[in-house]
């Protein structure tokens, strides 16, 4: 691992980003072994948990100050919430229930699923950022990404039983939904200016979303 530290240094890489390539890289070995996927299978949660607060840390150290905290708390406990009523009524993305895949759950949800959506949200506007300036624009831009990113991870969460949906079909209204979340949950960064950029962010959307694809190109299933 020391190797591939010294050859990203020497690309000008960031660090971080030869830490994030290397778990998933392992994470696509151990899921494509026979031998490896039931390790694989039981360390989900513990390997989103551990993979998203690495990227928060470095969020935090990269942007001094406690504004930001200002802006997770509030939007896990609102993504949280949305996902309970969503498990719970069906009424908001439609009816789902999460699969034994996923581990510690409170109310049906996983406690790190919106873990995970949180820091893809400032991931994903940290791209956003690329094409605009206007903070309307911007938390449209990012609802709209949001829906489409779980557009493409939808066939591989459903194989590895991360979630399940009735009669197999993933409804419309779960891509409206996380449309509407993803503009709500982004609008205060960009209202209230807050910091949130780090080199890491856009290496970890493309580095997961490569994972997520080689997953289903290797039709893994739980």
């Amino acid at each position: 691992m020391g190797s591939l530290f010294k050859w990203l240094q020497s690309l000008n890489i960031p660090k971080g980003v030869g830490v994030i390539l290397f778990f998933y890289a392992s994470g696509i070995v151990a899921h494509s072994l026979p031998q490896l996927r039931v390790i694989a299978f039981s360390m989900t949660d513990l390997f989103l948990f551990g993979m998203n607060t690495y990227l928060l840390i470095d969020i935090l150290n990269s942007n001094k100050g406690k504004a930001l905290f200002l802006w997770i708390i509030p939007v896990y406990l609102f993504t949280f919430s949305m996902e309970a009523i969503g498990v719970a009524t069906g009424k908001i993305f439609g009816t789902y229930h999460y699969g034994s895949n996923m581990h510690l759950k409170v109310l049906g949800v996983p406690l790190v699923i919106a873990f995970n959506w949180l820091v893809l949200a400032l991931a994903i506007n940290s791209l956003s950022l690329r094409f605009f300036s206007n903070k309307w624009l911007l938390s449209v831009f990012s609802g709209v990404l949001i829906a489409c990113y779980d557009y493409f991870i939808e066939p591989v969460a459903i194989n590895l039983d991360y979630w399940k949906w009735e009669s197999n079909v993933v409804p419309f209204q779960n891509y409206l939904a996380w449309c509407v979340i993803g503009f709500l949950v982004s609008f205060p960064l960009h209202a209230f200016k807050l910091k949130f950029q780090s080199p890491l962010l856009l290496p970890y959307l493309f580095i997961q979303w490569i994972y997520f694809n080689a997953l289903v190109l290797l039709d893994v299933k739980f």
